[in-house]
């Protein structure tokens, strides 16, 4: 301290050492601010519930499959299982866009088109495209393995960069952080209209749970590239977790369409003007 004065804290009002929430967005930027203090407000009580829920389902089957590996082995209970649950998830998402397009927008329709289509891609990944059922050749990846699911082209691209050594990792380093800054340039120029994405995936039981799928189906890419028995396991608890989040997700979809449907019932033909009379008089003599 200048003039050889010393700080005496106690002197200092409490509310004035205490390092709030409020003083803490000082320093971020005031968009980023009011995502991340409206975020927890946004989400649903429900959402919170099935995110919690899912998250306890995964651990419990994973602890289950730590001492029942046999249930995990490819082609067993639960890979078939899962592929049922993405076939299922598929169907249901093309019947809702099929039997409820009238009231559906256009926005809506692709969403439920594109699940229907990346569940049709996750049923022919998990029977490897019927390359053992039908005992069919599928081609070799470099490196070893058959490419016989869509994850598989994350692995070789991998692999690709894993061999080319320096220059490869150099190559992807630079195509990250290109990525980084264009989506850190996209966020600024539509950050309402991110927002607005983000509070209806919060807010909304459908585009929640998607999101959470997405979001499986992602770790579970990435766990497929660690050479870890344990992280194996995680991998097939994910992609079963997540088929079963997928069909609930479309369950959730046809549940809101239907109640918006019942709280706006179509109304009748209006009459007009000379009809209301006509029918007033009518009441009148009676």
């Amino acid at each position: 301290m200048p003039n050889g004065h010393t700080l005496n804290l106690s002197s200092i009002p409490k509310k004035h050492l205490t390092f709030s929430r409020r003083t803490f967005v000082k320093f971020l930027p005031a968009w980023l601010c009011d995502s991340f203090m409206t975020g927890s407000e946004a989400m649903s009580r429900e959402n919170i519930a099935f995110v919690c829920s899912v998250a306890a389902g995964v651990a419990l089957l994973f602890i289950i499959g730590l001492s029942r590996p046999d249930l995990l082995v490819e082609d067993n209970l639960v890979e078939s299982l899962g592929a049922l649950g993405f076939a299922t998830a598929s169907l249901l998402a093309l019947g809702t866009a099929i039997r409820r397009r009238a009231s559906l927008s256009s926005i809506d329709k692709c969403i439920l088109l594109g699940t229907s289509g990346l569940c049709s891609i996750l049923f022919l990944s998990e029977i490897s495209f019927g390359a053992r059922m039908f005992n069919l050749q599928m081609p070799e990846m470099r490196g070893g393995g058959e490419f016989d699911g869509g994850h598989d082209i994350v692995i070789v691209a991998f692999r690709l960069v894993r061999d080319s050594g320096p220059i490869g990792y150099l190559a992807a380093a630079i195509g990250a952080l290109l990525l980084l800054a264009l989506a850190t340039v996209l966020l600024r120029m539509f950050r309402q209209e991110v927002w607005a994405i983000m509070h209806r995936i919060l807010a909304g039981a459908f585009e929640c749970r998607l999101a959470l799928a997405v979001a499986m189906l992602a770790s579970a890419v990435t766990l497929d590239l660690v050479p870890s028995y344990k992280a194996g396991i995680l991998e097939e608890v994910l992609e079963f977790g997540a088929s079963g989040v997928l069909i609930l997700a479309i369950i959730a979809s046809r549940r809101e369409r239907g109640s918006k449907v019942v709280a706006q019932p179509p109304q009748g033909p209006s009459l007009s003007p000379k009809a209301r009379s006509v029918q007033s008089d009518s009441c009148n003599a009676l």
